[in-house]
């Protein structure tokens, strides 16, 4: 489906009016089952017929002697080759020839007939022609006897918004799609309608709905042109699991009726240029590739065609040994961040030559609206240069590249278009003048320690959850454009279950690409939704449980992960988070290392009394711990503030009267408290540093000397009863 739109203009050409033909005059059907599509347009109430190749969407004007009066609800009958529609001046059916002439046919009708009826085929099961209205119901004309009867009123047919149908090749049902975007199934024999599924939402596309010409092709594929744009959608009819795909760019216009031999294949031209890239960029005929129907104008000076796409790595280029793809040349490299430029060289260009292009910049494979770079330049004959933008969060690497030259404004990367040509590139995206920043400084991780039995002190050993992380600052021109993280546990000495998350602070959840996202874990990559939803700043949430991805130490007693004597283990769970801006964040507007580290209780768990008669059940989300005086997110439920033993209020956070904090930062090689040893115990200068807002005092107090540690005082623990020799995880 295109991905830009502009409603193309309304088909006015000139065409002399005529008076009814008799039908004394010879009357020449169409030679067998046309593949051409027949399309009956009324500018000015006169009638105009257009031949259209529904493939490309492309048309042609027809000599036609059709009288003054409009004509509607035609359809062409594979039982003598007729065109059939309804004449609004004669009020009653006329029949059309292989000549476009028009010829009035003496019709006995019933009373209440109107004198407009505007949608209407021929059935392939019976000679017989049959028109609707929605005020009116469903009337049938027997072409034999061309007696006309009312085959079902409106309170029996119902009166869905349509305003053509076309016959299936292999059943007896017509079909419609209305103004909603809904496939209707219509059975004649019943006279009945029946609505199926939305194929199509017109608050989503943008622009309204109203199918005025649809066709059939012999394989029951049903197409389906919309009269303010003229783009042909394809359905595939199943029921209420029908889809429609866009297929081409047609004829726009605000009166359209079409007819076509059902029996008649749609299928490409060798006269069609398509594109060269892998089909999950739409290149192949089946996956509505793009294409173009070849003239004068193109990109280059040489052009091939082809019935289809030649799909990587036998392109038509290396197939047929001629290589078509000389109208773009990419003088300069392609770099994330960074301006570039393409030379476009054209020839037969007119007033309405423009080029559109697109690159996958994030190489998922598709163009998508924001990989677009070129949209509706106009083009005129010889070599320019187009510059274009690369957004910082382009993917280095191998990618591909569509460029169409067309002479419809507005179109996407997919579908056919009359004119032009399709190229397509594969061109590589590097990365230049990235710097990067770590942190901390050198290959070591730093060091965030939590208590999980907040709001109130617990044990406050200070090792429930323990993450080493490294963080890695990408920076082009003064900007981040990228992140990762990388982390491992080293501790989970708390029974209850706890989340990790990091917060950027100020960054929006907007100037993450969501869809560029990739987590690790344990060296697996998982799929899960990373950025959080629902709040001010942009949240990345690490995992939910980190008991699901942890082990308990292997010795029999061990209960918890590297806080009990004797359960160490080497092993570490391993993590690691790439995230990609969509707008690259200044500098100086970068929340400061290490940005905003927390835990959260894991939704559908137990986190503690207080959380459990505060929320009446689990907090999940709503209960986070941060480190101190790092402001929650806007997901935490305030009213844990000030409850227990904490004492934060205003811009003060996560910390009791004494200065305490419930989340802590340290270096890596820190030796944190084994289980159930409180750290005031085990770091008899934390109490000190704690207590100091400035973080002057004792700063180094997690690195005390042996004879420090010897000599600490036992007014910080209550238990006495504690091994002085068994306070640190070795």
């Amino acid at each position: 489906m295109p991905t830009t739109f502009s409603k193309l203009g309304l088909i006015s050409l000139t065409a002399s009016s005529f008076a009814l033909s008799s039908v004394s005059y010879a009357q020449q059907p169409f030679n067998n089952c046309p593949t051409e599509a027949f399309l009956i347009q009324n500018p000015s109430g006169t009638p105009v017929a257009y031949g259209v190749d529904i493939d490309l969407g492309s048309y042609r004007t027809l000599d036609s002697t059709l009288g003054s009066a409009k004509l509607n609800g035609v359809g062409f009958s594979q039982h003598d080759n007729f065109i059939y529609g309804w004449d609004y001046g004669a009020k009653s059916l006329a029949r059309i020839d292989g000549n476009f002439e028009k010829f009035a046919l003496s019709v006995t009708k019933p009373s209440g007939v109107p004198s407009a009826i505007y949608v209407g085929d021929v059935s392939l099961d019976e000679n017989a022609w049959y028109g609707y209205r929605p005020a009116d119901g469903l009337f049938k004309v027997d072409l034999d006897t061309m007696q006309m009867s009312l085959v079902a009123n409106k309170a029996q047919f119902g009166s869905p918004s349509i305003f053509d149908i076309a016959f299936h090749p292999d059943n007896s049902f017509a079909y419609s799609i209305d103004s909603s975007g809904y496939l209707w199934q219509i059975d004649v024999g019943a006279g009945t309608s029946t609505r199926l599924n939305q194929l199509l939402d017109k608050t989503v596309l943008g622009f309204s709905l109203t199918f005025g010409a649809v066709y059939f092709d012999v394989d029951g594929n049903f197409y389906a042109s919309n009269n303010s744009n003229g783009y042909v959608y394809k359905v595939a009819i199943n029921g209420m699991q029908s889809s429609a795909n866009f297929f081409a760019y047609g004829p726009s216009s605000n009166s359209n009726d079409g007819a076509r031999c059902a029996l008649a294949p749609v299928e490409a031209s060798p006269n069609t240029d398509f594109g060269d890239a892998p089909d999950s960029y739409n290149t192949a005929y089946d996956n509505s590739g793009a294409r173009h129907g070849i003239t004068t104008l193109m990109l280059g000076s040489v052009i091939d065609g082809e019935t289809d796409a030649s799909l990587p790595p036998l392109s038509d280029d290396v197939s047929d040994g001629v290589d078509d793809e000389d109208g773009i040349a990419f003088p300069l490299p392609v770099q994330v961040g960074r301006m570039s430029k393409i030379k476009a060289t054209v020839s037969g260009a007119t007033s309405g030559s423009v080029l559109n292009a697109w690159i996958d910049f994030d190489g998922d494979g598709s163009f998508e609206s924001d990989e677009q770079i070129i949209s509706d330049s106009s083009m005129s004959n010889g070599e320019q240069d187009i510059f274009f933008s690369v957004p910082p969060w382009a993917q280095t690497g191998s990618t591909w590249a569509r460029f169409r030259l067309s002479e419809i404004s507005g179109i996407g990367p997919s579908g056919g278009v009359p004119t032009g040509e399709v190229e397509d590139y594969q061109i590589d995206i590097t990365e230049e003048g990235v710097v990067t920043e770590v942190y901390p400084s050198g290959a070591d991780y730093t060091t965030f320690a939590y208590e999980d039995q907040y709001p109130i002190a617990g044990d406050y050993d200070m090792n429930d959850v323990l993450m080493n992380v490294k963080y890695t600052e990408y920076q082009l021109d003064g900007k981040v454009i990228r992140l990762k993280f990388e982390g491992q546990i080293a501790a989970l000495g708390g029974a209850r279950h706890s989340g990790f998350a990091i917060r950027l602070p100020d960054v929006a959840p907007s100037d993450v690409r969501d869809d560029l996202i990739e987590l690790t874990i344990n060296n697996q990559v998982v799929s899960a939704t990373v950025l959080e939803s629902g709040t001010t700043d942009a949240v990345l949430i690490i995992h939910e449980d980190l008991w699901d991805i942890t082990e308990a130490g292997e010795a029999e007693a061990c209960t918890y992960f590297r806080t009990q004597q004797g359960c160490g283990t080497s092993y570490r769970p391993t993590w690691q988070l790439t995230v990609t801006m969509r707008n690259a964040i200044d500098n100086s507007q970068m929340p400061a290392f290490p940005y905003d580290p927390f835990i959260f209780a894991s939704p559908g768990h137990y986190y503690g009394d207080i959380g459990y008669q505060l929320t009446g059940g689990y907090p999940g989300r709503g209960l986070e711990i941060h480190l101190k005086n790092k402001a929650p997110t806007s997901k935490f439920d305030v009213r844990y503030k000030a409850l227990g033993d904490d004492t934060s209020s205003g811009d003060t956070h996560f910390h009791s009267a004494n200065g305490l904090p419930w989340g802590i930062e340290i270096p890596l090689n820190w030796q944190h408290p084994l289980e159930q040893v409180n750290i005031l115990k085990a770091y008899r200068y934390f109490a000190t540093f704690a207590a100091d807002p400035s973080g002057q005092t004792a700063p180094t107090w997690y690195a005390a000397t042996e004879t420090e540690k010897d000599n600490r005082s036992d007014d910080n623990t209550d238990d006495d009863n504690i091994d002085e020799n068994n306070i640190y995880f070795d």
